[in-house]
């Protein structure tokens, strides 16, 4: 058993550091302006089922320069979604202005906007952990004034709201960032429709590297809605889901 514990160990910091070499080897690659060769080596990676912000980021700047404009916003949502940096939000932002369509938000009332930018203020897995460590510290407290002579009322009065608060903000950024489904349009140009088939009432159209939010799905179809409340319909292989 022991053995076979060493083996698996070993294979495992095997595997571990040949990612790391492919890893380094894909930004020497991009550093050196090889970008389809660095988009290859850390897609390898991705096929692994490693993730991380920095290699979602890594390949959203690839696309970025080979001006995939789609796969640039594709990739720049995704490291967004497990970590949020301001890098990453600037260059999505840059990428956004080169593609066609520019779609403005509907206004939000102030506090619904406050709340959204709260929430997404950090990543999902850092408001866990945040929410994870003050209900370890209101733990530790409650222990202190059971057994000791220690006695932190006051912190605890602060705390327990802030527990309840931190937990809200876990919940809403868990539904926003993977409940909440959402897509990248990466068809050239897609004719949004009225009704789920093609003899309905062709409503817009969209160009690549347009985000929606997927509503519904029925057949190979997919009910979207864009940044400014507009729904419809349109084939569900035009989009690539986040």
């Amino acid at each position: 058993m022991k053995r076979l514990t060493f083996i698996l160990s070993l294979l495992f910091c095997i595997q571990t550091f040949a990612d790391e070499q492919l890893f380094l080897q894909a930004n020497t690659d991009y550093a050196n302006e090889n970008y389809s060769i660095a988009i290859s080596l850390y897609d390898s990676i991705l096929t692994k089922g490693l993730e991380s912000s920095e290699l979602y980021y890594n390949l959203g700047n690839c696309y970025y320069k080979t001006q995939d404009w789609a796969n640039a916003i594709w990739h720049y949502e995704k490291s967004l979604q497990l970590e949020k940096k301001e890098n990453t939000i600037h260059n999505l932002e840059l990428a956004k202005l080169k593609i066609i369509d520019r779609i403005e938000p509907l206004p939000q009332l102030f506090y619904k906007k406050w709340w959204n930018n709260l929430t997404q203020l950090l990543s999902t897995k850092t408001w866990q952990t945040l929410a994870i460590l003050c209900i370890w510290i209101v733990v530790l407290l409650r222990l202190l004034n059971q057994f000791t002579s220690v006695k932190n009322k006051l912190f605890l009065r602060i705390l327990y709201p802030t527990v309840v608060i931190l937990l809200f903000i876990t919940y809403n950024s868990y539904m926003h960032n993977f409940i909440k489904k959402e897509g990248v349009i990466f068809s050239s140009t897609v004719i949004v429709n009225s009704a789920p088939t093609a003899n309905s009432t062709d409503l817009f159209s969209l160009h690549s590297g347009v985000k929606v939010e997927i509503v519904d799905e029925i057949g190979e179809w997919i009910n979207i809605k864009i940044a400014n409340g507009t729904r419809g319909w349109i084939k569900q292989n035009s989009c690539k889901f986040l």
